[in-house]
């Protein structure tokens, strides 16, 4: 059985030959499936899309070389999201952070990126604080349109270091780097203590003198390889104690965990999730006993290694009564570790932090709520776990 049109089916097998077939004489995003990726690619035929996907199943990347095993990679000015996928694939255990200010070409790579979980695609620029820019100029012989920097520009930069505090990114290994008049400003900024490979895409020319300047040269190997110069670190600087990153306890696109309902509704349903990693928890009526989520935590590690339990809530609609919100923390021998009770009224947030001991093993979370006042209707009780995160 051939699933979508049937000229799929007559696509050569090389992946050049079919993204060129699968474009040819049309325009509009197409989904071309290609063996043995497990996913297919989305391409937008009549523009340089069948090119660029095919130039990512080069072997090596079309010159992009490595002499480690990158664990967090930062991909700035990720196009339609081919490079990024071709990394994935090239090294499924690291995370790659990747950034696209066209959103054309954003809204493409996220379709390309949506399912494989290690890869995060932002619509943003990178570039110098509190610049503005936008695609206001035009490059090539072709007239392609080219970010510029203008006080009227709709986008506002993000520096890099604001990039990697926010995700907690400051011990990104791998950084690539598709030049535009914004991403250029990155190579005169700081480069990230843990860094062991810069890798420019010059296509195939050396880096221009002027901002070869910015950048450390008695630390690093310079090297022309393919369409892509390329900064290896001679030598770690002294690694700085990190510590552990955030850690969401609800997360249905994670690591499988085991999840506990007790006292919760079927109909209409208590319990279902917000966003990506909160959840609706519905009380039930006052006097009643309280609605319950428990979650089993397995650490990787051999012991707890967070400070904190930090938690938001919040009673969506004003009109409802007050409801009673509680999150506790068991060991494995059912031991509290730390426990933590907050009333919010109505159409309210809250926030509770609650101190984590060291901790041996696995151990319990569990989330509960229930009606402040004895008697008291649950209807439009909206109460919410926005968020639960180890820290």
């Amino acid at each position: 059985m051939t699933c979508g049109p049937a000229w799929l089916a007559e696509l050569p097998d090389s992946p050049g030959e079919r993204f060129a077939a699968a474009t040819a004489g049309r325009c509009g995003l197409v989904v071309v499936p290609v063996t043995p990726r497990p996913f297919p690619l989305w391409l937008r035929a009549g523009t340089a899309d069948a090119e660029a996907a095919t130039a990512s199943f080069d072997p090596e990347l079309n010159g992009l070389k490595f002499v480690h095993e990158p664990r967090r990679i930062l991909e700035i000015g990720a196009g339609a999201g081919f490079r990024s996928v071709a990394l994935a694939h090239a090294y499924p255990g690291a995370e790659i952070l990747a950034t696209e200010p066209d959103a054309a070409f954003q809204r493409v790579a996220l379709l390309n990126t949506s399912p494989y979980g290690n890869i995060t695609v932002l619509n943003t620029v990178i570039g110098a604080e509190n610049a503005r820019y936008d695609f206001f100029g035009r490059e090539g012989e072709a007239g392609q349109p080219a970010l510029v920097r203008h006080e009227a520009g709709q986008l506002k930069a993000t520096t890099l270091a604001q990039l990697l505090s926010y995700w907690r990114w400051r011990d990104v290994d791998t950084i690539i780097l598709s030049p535009d008049i914004a991403a250029l400003s990155v190579l005169a900024e700081p480069l990230p203590p843990r860094l062991r490979l810069l890798a420019v895409e010059t296509r195939g020319a050396m880096l221009p003198a002027e901002h070869m300047a910015h950048l450390p040269m008695a630390e690093f190997l310079c090297a022309v390889s393919g369409d892509y110069t390329l900064f290896y670190r001679r030598a770690l600087q002294k690694a700085v104690p990190e510590l552990p990153r955030p850690r969401p306890v609800f997360l249905p696109d994670g690591t499988l965990q085991h999840l506990t309902l007790i006292n919760v509704s079927d109909d209409p349903p208590g319990f279902f999730p917000l966003g990506r990693e909160g959840f609706r928890l519905h009380p039930n009526p006052g006097g009643a006993p309280a609605a319950r989520v428990v979650l089993s935590l397995h650490h990787q590690r051999s012991h707890l290694d967070f400070a904190e339990l930090q938690v938001s809530m919040r009673v969506a609609r004003p009109d409802s009564a007050a409801v009673r919100f509680k999150v506790e923390v068991r060991g494995e021998g059912g031991t509290v570790l730390s426990s933590g009770v907050e009333v919010v009224p109505g159409g309210k947030a809250r926030g509770m932090v609650l101190q984590l001991p060291e901790l041996e093993g696995a151990c319990q979370v569990t989330f509960s709520t229930e009606m402040a006042e004895r008697g008291a209707s649950n209807l439009g009780a909206w109460a919410e776990f926005v968020s639960a995160t180890l820290v």
